[in-house]
């Protein structure tokens, strides 16, 4: 069995009027993802990437402003 690295978007999320996709990154059939990266959908930049856990909203709102 590989152990190939997956990249899976689990959520979007609006926040104050922005759309950001959070896509957890998963080793073989981890269910648990090991970090996520934040993407902002209006320009599809990375905003943030290898976040421990994922992200609130109001984490989201800290990172923006």
């Amino acid at each position: 069995m590989q152990n190939e690295a997956i990249k899976r978007t689990i959520a979007v999320l609006g926040v104050d009027g922005e759309n950001f996709e959070v896509d957890g990154h998963f080793k073989g059939d981890e269910r648990k993802a090991r970090w996520y990266t934040v993407k902002k959908l209006s320009n599809g930049k990375v905003f943030v990437d290898h976040l421990p856990k994922f992200p609130s909203h109001d984490e989201i709102r800290r990172m923006v402003s």
